[in-house]
């Protein structure tokens, strides 16, 4: 779950040219506080600091650049005055489905942008 929270916020920040903050430095993460600002009530003690490492890059060919199939049925005469103007289906439906949601990038299931 870490690995998609990072994945996502870091090819994010890259599509959209926002810097991406800096690794912290283990020795200056407390966690302690940590835990304190994320649950005031959780019990002292009983937290950890944890590395995680992401390929974005892979990640991002996986799972938010990955092509999903669908099919879908349209009225014969459609099909075939398309195929004769040698209309892209697939580039065709994604424009379309851009428009109609009014957005200029994708959008993950959360509604946030990932461009």
């Amino acid at each position: 779950m870490a690995v998609d929270c990072l994945a996502g916020y870091i090819y994010t920040c890259e599509k959209s040219g926002e810097a991406v903050a800096p690794p912290s430095d283990l020795k200056h993460i407390d966690p302690a506080i940590v835990a304190n600002e994320l649950d005031p009530d959780s019990p002292p003690g009983k937290c950890f600091v944890n590395l995680v490492s992401v390929d974005v890059a892979s990640y991002a060919r996986d799972y938010f650049e990955k092509p999903v199939k669908k099919t879908l049925s349209i009225p014969a005469w459609l099909n075939k005055a398309a195929l004769e103007q040698g209309i892209n289906f697939s580039q065709t439906l994604q424009e379309a489905l851009i428009a109609k949601l009014n957005q200029t990038s994708p959008v993950t299931a959360s509604g946030k942008h990932t461009v």
